[in-house]
């Protein structure tokens, strides 16, 4: 109680009483029945669900899109976070929110330049972020480790424990982080230096180098890189390269009015930014416009890639335009606060990475749709990890490596006292989570055989090979 001097109330440390409640929500949700999947009797047919997705995407760019997800399995489920989301929220749920990936599998995490410039390893696809349940990300995040590890064709033993060992990792980052002061767990984050020093320790030559190597690759890919890769210099400037379908120009009798529909969309973009970031962008004249096919789930939302110029040619700055739906979480988690989808992920990314893209911004489209865009930059120093070569000693510790991520992305915006006490220090959680990993992944290798048959039967149309 305050006294006559107006002193601030003080109260013991609530660490203690909020694990207590995360652990009485194990009588509601026992930590077991996350073990569960089986597909209900009124699941949506998950070919449907990538059709209606379709009907609001570019048309010419859905078959690319299924022929894609057609790779493998794995590919498949990249591209199916719509239907895991309706499947997600048909199971067990906590409703312990935090503000989610909504995609959390083990191709959206990578490294990444901070804005000091060192690189960092962190989540890096948020087109789905909204509030949720802790658990729906982990399950996605845990189920791609499975399906990761059965596209490499590792035993069931092995995927089995390296989805317990993602899921454990992030148990336990999750109780490391809850008795962490909560601004030092605000502003922890991992540095690729760290993850290769990790490695020196405990990992073979062999493996030291390929690290080394997927690290010095990122390196290159900058915004000069970008611009051998992308643009050629002709008598009249740099322009993008046409490399249809995956970069298309705009025609040359259509720049002029495109140029005038895009200047409001990139003033109302400038608006977005701080001022410190405005000043950096102000600097760099945009020299030209394309579109850009980008990701699995992505492809057919509207992308672009722009090119702009500093005072130099080799000062290049390439940013990219993506199309924000509503994301896959909304009908079963509630709408965004935010009116502007761009704007979602945006807010989203700025409240789970340790360190954001500093041309984060967002606009609506030029045209009649008024499309909803956000916007960064296309190369920053970008990489991830090979997964497709990973045998299960290198699957599991990069899933353990994601989950501890994850649990750090959520203690961000969640209670991470009440979510470790939920979780527990036993083995009962990371179990049930290896478990459900395995049952989802019949489930999606069923999927992929009813797209399959959707495009043997000619019910949708596949271009394969781009």
């Amino acid at each position: 109680m305050a006294n006559d001097d107006h002193e601030f109330d003080q109260e013991e440390p609530r660490t203690a009483q909020k694990m207590a409640a995360g652990k009485e929500m194990r009588k509601a949700i026992p930590r077991s029945a996350h073990a569960e999947w089986s597909a209900p009797a009124d699941r949506p047919d998950p070919v449907a669900v990538l059709e209606a997705q379709a009907a609001q995407r570019v048309a010419d760019l859905v078959p690319i899109r299924y022929g894609r997800m057609l790779v493998s399995p794995g590919t498949f489920y990249r591209g199916g976070a719509g239907i895991m989301a309706w499947d997600l929220a048909h199971t067990p749920t906590t409703n312990m929110r935090v503000q989610c990936c909504g995609d959390a599998h083990l191709l959206n995490f990578g490294m990444y330049a901070a804005p000091d410039r060192t690189m960092v390893f962190d989540l890096n696809d948020f087109d789905e972020t909204l509030p949720a349940s802790f658990e729906w990300d982990l399950k996605r995040l845990v189920a791609s480790v499975t399906i990761a590890a059965r596209d490499n064709g590792l035993s069931k033993k092995e995927a089995r424990d390296a989805a317990q060992a993602t899921a454990a990792r992030y148990q336990a980052r999750m109780a490391e982080l809850a008795e962490m002061p909560f601004l030092e767990a605000w502003y922890d984050r991992l540095d690729v230096s760290t993850i290769l020093d990790n490695i020196n320790r405990n990992l073979s030559d062999k493996h030291v180098k390929r690290a080394e190597k997927m690290v010095s690759k990122a390196e290159r890919k900058t915004n000069i890189g970008a611009l051998h890769r992308y643009a050629e210099k002709t008598d009249a400037g740099f322009k993008i390269m046409n490399d249809p379908p995956v970069i298309v120009r705009i025609p040359r009798d259509q720049v002029q009015i495109a140029q005038s529909l895009i200047d409001g969309a990139w003033d109302e973009f400038l608006s977005t930014l701080d001022p410190d970031r405005r000043v950096v962008i102000e600097r760099y004249r945009r020299i030209d416009f394309a579109r850009k096919v980008v990701g699995v789930g992505s492809v057919g939302t509207q992308a672009f890639m722009m090119l702009l110029m500093g005072d130099r040619d080799d000062d290049p700055l390439f940013i990219q335009f993506k199309e924000a739906q509503q994301s896959v979480l909304a009908p079963y988690a509630g709408a965004s606060i935010y009116k502007q989808e761009g704007e979602r992920v945006v807010q989203g990314q700025r409240i789970m990475q340790a360190a954001s893209d500093p041309f984060l911004g967002w606009t609506i489209g030029p045209g009649k749709k008024k499309k909803h865009f956000y916007l960064r930059q296309l190369r920053d120093m970008k990489g991830s990890a090979d997964v497709a070569i990973m045998d299960g000693q290198r699957i599991a510790v990069y899933g353990a490596l994601c989950g501890a991520v994850l649990a750090r992305a959520h203690s961000r915006s969640g209670d991470a006292a009440m979510i470790s006490g939920y979780l527990g220090t036993g083995s009962v959680f990371a179990e049930s989570m290896a478990a459900f990993g395995d049952a989802y992944a019949d489930q999606n290798e069923l999927d992929f055989e009813a797209l399959k048959a959707a495009e043997k039967s000619g019910r949708i149309k596949v271009e394969s090979g781009v």
